[in-house]
This record gives structure tokens, C-alpha cells and sequence, in this order.
């Protein structure tokens, strides 16, 4: 394979995991804003002795959380890659 051919590719993969991490950071936050309207039920179900909507919240926010973490890794392992494959990198990094 040609070398500009594989710098190429690279560098596609690495936008693609860009923007699947901003995808995950997007519903994340999108969870997490959810989350703040069914905070308000909480107290309501604890009152009426049901539990429905403190474990909803909790396995909300967890997922929330988690998409957030992934994100972010995703976003800052393409950042790498791509500041890796810039053309001054490797003789920045010698």
C-alpha cells in the first residue's frame, strides 16, 4: 500500500472516532439534561413508596456518565492520532 495512501486512511479513521466521540458526548449530555427533569419525580415516587424513578435516575445517570467517559476517550485518542500524523510530528518526537 502506498505510503500516502495509508496516511490517508489513518487519518480517516481517526475523524470518524472524532466524531463518533462527539456523538457519544452529545447523548451523554442529552442523558444527563434528561436526568435534571426526572430528579423532580424522585421525592413524589419516595412518598408514594415506589422506587421506579430513583433506580430510573441512577441507571440514567450512570449511562449518562459512561457515555461522557467514552466520549471523551474517543475524542482524545483521535486528537493523538491526528497530531501524530501531522507532517512535522515525527520530527518533533526524535
Amino acid at each position: 500500500m502506498d505510503p500516502i495512501e495509508e496516511r490517508v486512511e489513518r487519518e480517516t479513521a481517526a475523524l470518524e472516532l472524532e466524531r463518533h466521540g462527539e456523538v457519544y458526548l452529545t447523548v451523554g449530555k442529552a442523558l444527563l439534561g434528561m436526568e435534571l427533569i426526572l430528579v423532580c419525580f424522585v421525592d413524589i415516587s419516595l412518598r408514594t413508596g415506589s422506587r421506579l424513578f430513583v433506580w430510573w435516575v441512577v441507571a440514567e445517570g450512570l449511562l449518562g456518565v459512561l457515555l461522557l467517559a467514552i466520549g471523551v476517550r474517543q475524542k482524545s485518542e483521535a486528537h493523538r492520532t491526528l497530531s501524530a500524523l501531522e507532517p512535522g510530528a515525527a520530527s518533533a518526537h526524535d
